[in-house]
């Protein structure tokens, strides 16, 4: 058996008038043969506008409006051409052209014969060439891709959507219009025998002790004519046999199933990230076609894990509402996850690098569960392998969402058709991945009077059922958010505390004081998306927009309006913070706000775990340079301070601050809650939690100490502080909080800063102190000490890539965007991933310090 990768970068496109893809089989077969002039270089997978961008066709699509003038690329028929070569030596074999993922429509052709035609985005494209092949001659294959569908976007209406296609490219709040077309996943010439496995299916289910797995391996076959086969089913782990099963059986010409039982003793589970290890099984499916003189006709192998995952009910009195507490072989966890939304804009362009690097700095970040939102894609399979290998959980919806005007999906029996078919095949290529928990319906979906869908609306029914039958050992959501208050807000609490189960929003930060009350009111039983808005790091800023767009930060500004309508809020970002006199201090102001609104919600949302059982703030990616939204970490895969905030605020053992607000003016007295959360399963006994109050030069005006013992999986509300602010004597003080253990080892620090003012403008004014920076060099690593020198607090420090934004290769630092005490002295652990040595470069900022750059070779 042989798979035959038909990627790369030797395709050729061109543009065709709009009509071509309107002419019949014969009339594009007879223009394709003659047609050879004005055809552009082209990869596979890929995006035609990636390809037009490449060859000089259209101008940068990452820069400023750049979009607006790729906006006709949609509106063209496109056609694909590649020559490709067999070994004669594979003559006989059976030949099956699979193409994986082409958006939206497109018609086939091999040597100049029409193959048919494929419309879906999520299903493969796939044709019996066997006899059209040629095996002494190149061989020519050619797409020609339909003009996009008008589709709506995300100020449209749902009951419009006609298609299954990610609504996220017709223009939505992270994202500019750029409707996307071309062959966006692989191309694989397949070569077996007369039997061909079409689909194989481990379904393991583990013993309640968790000692045992059993389970069918179904393995669908697909004949040309009847046979007697041997099918051998071995079953591996790291490489050790775990299993063997071989049964022969006669099968009929079409497609027929042969389903083998197994059971393994003393199973390795698989757990999510931050509690066990990710062994990953392979089941390897071989069928022998005992006509072929014992010949292997088609072999496959398959990854799965054995887990045991359920939901149960959150500690709550509602007896209404579903479960959403999460219990993994055994053990409960609280949810640490985020929203996922698409790679790219062009998101058939391969990036395995940076792929690689987003789901890495999820894992960092202790995340254990991604929900791939409706607006997005069915993700291609690199994406659900390295959440297995990481142990991120999966909550897959299909492509349905919200949109402005309405929120109810058509129910017309075509549309409910094409969706199920859709789902029929993508469910059974998705069921083998342990990381996928749940699947969902969509994103936002409600009736006409605004409350979320369930399995009775027609559309979601069929995609249960698919479900169901496909896929019954996962979980299903039919909508998300869902509940009798589906979003968040203080009246929602106030008229029905107990309806918020599954919520949204807000997206916003709230304010200096009203965040901070609607988050310490919070009764949501799964909080699934929430964020706040920020402007991007100042580097993409510099490498997107030209410096006369950069400031002044505007909506009257059509490239500020184009890249962050929704989330540049200039009045409000004025109130909290005063007058911004420039770029750096802006960016500085509304990322503290975005990263310190999302770090709260989710301190406060763990401190009532297991009443709220996860949060899940939106997002953690962008799939564009957007110059203000709520990601988390930007398009060129740089965190934001938000992203360092959440992952200390996700830290396995925790200790956080409850308090009313940022601006203290008018106050007399400061008031907070202290919290411990483990999320460990053991205990923390005679545990020191210390707090106090320091000021800006680090003088500390409080102190208070007391034991705790930090009970296994839970949050336990240590003490409650009530100091005088009357013996402050500057506008800015902090919260230092440090829980130790008895011989004083730290195991968990947490620092708030905080304004006596009506504001947070004193923030934008300590007086400067001074960074000393000491590096020490092993291989890949940096660690670099900073010792704080000065008089005052450096505020933010904040480490950065040195290098320019489209740069290859990453750094990670184990910790960033902290403040230093006066005299303070951390090290910080700084990791190069595909950079060369000579290459390396930082930058360390501060808010009040001077930017320090280290060069590879300088040792400070």
């Amino acid at each position: 058996m042989m798979r035959i990768s038909l990627n790369g970068d030797n395709w050729v496109f061109k543009n065709w008038i709009d009509a071509a893809f309107l002419r019949d089989d014969q009339e594009i077969a007879d223009g394709l043969a003659n047609d050879e002039r004005g055809w552009h270089s082209a990869t596979v997978p890929g995006s035609v506008q990636h390809d037009l961008w490449r060859c000089g066709e259209i101008p940068n699509p990452y820069y400023e409006r750049n979009t607006l003038l790729a906006e006709w690329v949609p509106e063209r028929t496109w056609v694909y051409k590649k020559v490709f070569s067999i070994d004669p030596a594979h003559r006989g074999k059976q030949a099956q052209l699979h193409f994986a993922g082409v958006d939206y429509e497109a018609r086939f052709f091999l040597n100049g014969v029409a193959l048919g035609q494929h419309r879906s985005m999520f299903t493969p494209a796939t044709f019996d060439v066997t006899t059209l092949l040629h095996w002494d001659a190149p061989n020519v294959v050619a797409v020609v891709l339909a003009p996009a569908p008008r589709e709506q976007g995300q100020l449209g209406r749902t009951s419009l959507v006609r298609t299954h296609k990610t609504r996220m490219n017709y223009w939505w709040d992270f994202c500019p219009r750029m409707v996307h077309v071309g062959i966006w996943d692989a191309v694989t010439l397949f070569l077996t025998g007369p039997v061909r496995i079409e689909d194989v299916w481990v379904r393991p289910q583990l013993s309640d002790d968790l000692q045992r797995a059993s389970g069918t391996v179904t393995c669908t076959l697909c004949a040309v004519r009847p046979t007697m086969v041997v099918v051998e089913v071995l079953i591996q782990l790291d490489g050790q046999m775990v299993l063997s099963r071989r049964v022969e059986r006669e099968v009929l010409a079409g497609q027929s199933d042969v389903i083998e039982s197994f059971e393994i003793t003393e199973p390795q589970l698989w757990w999510p990230n931050g509690y066990g290890t990710q062994p990953l099984y392979q089941a390897q499916v071989r069928v022998v076609d005992q006509a072929e003189l014992g010949e292997t006709s088609d072999q496959r192998t398959v990854t799965f894990g054995l887990r045991q995952v359920e939901l149960v009910a959150n500690d709550t009195p509602d007896t209404t509402a579903p479960p959403y507490t999460f219990v993994v072989n055994g053990l409960k966890l609280y949810i640490n996850g985020w929203n996922w939304v698409p790679l790219d804009v062009l998101y058939g362009v391969e990036q395995p690098a940076k792929l690689e690097r987003l789901l890495t700095l999820a894992q960092q970040a202790h995340v254990n569960l991604l929900r791939v939102n409706g607006v997005g894609l069915i993700e291609k399979e690199a994406f659900y392998d390295l959440c297995d290998q990481r142990g991120i959980m999966v909550w897959q919806e299909f492509i349905l969402s919200s949109s402005a005007l309405d929120r109810k999906p058509a129910d017309d029996p075509e549309f409910i058709s094409m969706v199920a078919a859709d789902a029929r095949q993508i469910v059974p290529g998705k069921r083998h991945h342990p990381s996928l928990v749940i699947w969902g319906g969509g994103n936002e979906l409600e009736s006409l009077a605004k409350l979320p869908l369930d399995d009775s609306e027609p559309v979601l029914g069929a995609l249960h059922d698919v479900v169901r039958t496909l896929d019954p050992d996962r979980h299903w959501l039919p909508t998300s958010a869902f509940g009798r208050k589906p979003f968040n807000g203080l009246s929602s609490i106030a008229n029905d505390p107990y309806g918020l189960h599954d919520v949204h929003g807000p997206w916003f930060y709230e304010g200096l004081t009203d965040h901070y009350t609607l988050y310490n009111r919070g009764t949501s039983l799964f909080h699934t998306e929430f964020g706040a808005e920020g402007l991007t790091n100042l580097k993409t800023l510099h490498a997107t927009l030209s410096p006369a767009r950069c400031w002044p930060v505007t909506l009257d500004d059509p490239v500020w309006r184009h890249l962050g309508a929704w989330w540049v809020r200039s009045q409000q970002w004025h109130d909290y913070f005063g007058p911004c006199p420039d770029l750096v201090t802006m960016v500085r102001a509304t990322q503290f706000l975005q990263a310190e609104g999302v770090r709260y919600a989710i301190e406060a949302n763990r401190r009532r775990m297991y009443q709220n059982s996860g949060s899940l703030p939106w997002q953690l990616n962008e799939p564009y340079p957007m110059a203000a939204c709520t990601s988390a970490v930007d398009y060129f895969a740089q965190p934001k301070p938000l992203y360092y905030a959440v992952a200390r605020a996700y830290a396995p053992l925790q200790v956080s601050a409850s308090y009313a607000t940022l601006a203290w003016a008018n106050r007399t007295v400061f008031e907070a809650e202290l919290w411990v959360v483990n999320a460990h399963n053991q205990r923390f006994d005679d545990a020191v939690l210390e707090a106090r109050i320091v000021d800006a030069q680090g003088t500390a005006y409080v102190t208070e100490q007391i034991m705790v013992a930090c009970q296994p999986n839970s949050a336990t509300n240590a003490t409650a502080l009530r100091w005088d602010l009357a013996l402050l004597h500057e506008d800015i003080f902090l919260l230092d909080v440090q829980l130790m253990d008895h011989d004083g080892g730290i195991l968990a620090t947490n620092r708030y800063p905080f304004s006596r003012t009506h504001n947070l403008a004193p923030l934008l004014h300590v007086p400067q102190t001074t960074l000393e920076v000491h590096k020490e060099i092993v291989g890949d690593q940096w660690t670099v000490t900073l010792t704080n020198s000065g008089r005052h607090t450096a505020l933010f420090v904040q480490f950065e890539d040195g290098r320019d934004s489209w740069a290859d290769g990453y750094s990670y630092f184990d910790a960033n965007h902290v403040c230093l005490l006066p005299n303070e002295q951390r090290p910080f652990t700084v990791a190069w991933t595909n950079v060369v040595p000579e290459e390396r470069q930082l930058t360390i900022s501060a808010w009040n310090a001077v930017t320090v750059h280290l060069e590879p070779q300088e040792r400070v």
